[in-house]
């Protein structure tokens, strides 16, 4: 076979790629076949960048609420100030909101940005270990396109905040925790039902698909990775649900 025949193949095989809007409703319709085109060609730039910005999109569009949020916190972190003998006055609080407001929406693209980044890592270590196969970058790819379900998230949120008054940072609006008052439960249960997300779950559940197509790895094997690295999450969230609360 002549040079120009195998260029010829490889262009036409490049052709068959799907395209954009394509890969955006398999993400949706068929998640399997997304995956699989992610491990042979990995994309990440795109979604790396569009999900860590779109991560200010509530606070953005819903200022007044990210205020009274920042307000709220400033005022809790001046209650255990006081306990050092450092005072902080109504006048302070309020003077010093404009640049936490500022600070606080500069850095959450690099906050989310990072902790993708983190978390394709923890994978790639994981699966590694357990005999995977893929490069750092696919697995990346599989972690910045399942985002795109926070995405989704954030806009609903965004839509919903306007009826609830809430952006809802202490407990998923999609969590069981959004079924209960935070006031009227105990904080470890309300963490329990805070850490039970749908669209969180949703999102694991994608990444599962992806990290066996990259790995190469038995499903079953990955996804009771994914499902472990979860309950860990869980975990979390009821240790730190008390402190949440109290900055509520």
């Amino acid at each position: 076979m002549s040079d120009i025949q195998v260029r010829n193949m490889d262009q036409e095989v490049a052709g068959t790629r799907p395209g954009f809007f394509r890969r955006l409703i398999w993400l949706f319709f068929s998640p399997g076949r997304l995956m699989d085109e992610l491990a042979e060609k990995p994309r990440v730039l795109f979604w790396m960048i569009f999900g860590s910005l779109a991560a200010v999109i509530p606070f953005v569009v819903r200022m007044s609420l990210y205020e009274d949020m920042i307000r709220r916190s400033v005022a809790a972190s001046s209650e255990y100030l006081e306990s050092f003998g450092i005072e902080m006055t109504p006048e302070m609080i309020e003077a010093s909101l404009p640049s936490s407001i500022i600070a606080g929406l500069a850095g959450m693209p690099f906050e989310t940005a990072g902790a993708l980044a983190l978390l394709a890592l923890l994978f790639f270590i994981i699966m590694r270990i357990m005999g995977g196969e893929g490069k750092f970058k696919a697995y990346l790819s599989v972690v910045v396109h399942a985002n795109i379900i926070s995405i989704l998230y954030n806009l609903m949120l965004t839509a919903v905040s306007y009826y609830s008054g809430s952006l809802h940072q202490t407990a998923a609006l999609t969590s069981l925790a959004s079924l209960v008052s935070p006031e009227g439960t105990d904080p470890y249960i309300y963490g329990l039902l805070a850490g039970i997300d749908v669209f969180r779950i949703w999102r694991f559940a994608v990444m599962a698909i992806g990290f066996t197509a990259v790995s190469k790895l038995k499903k079953k094997q990955v996804y009771i990775a994914t499902a472990v690295i979860y309950i860990i999450h869980i975990a979390l969230t009821i240790y730190n649900m008390p402190a949440a609360l109290k900055m509520m």
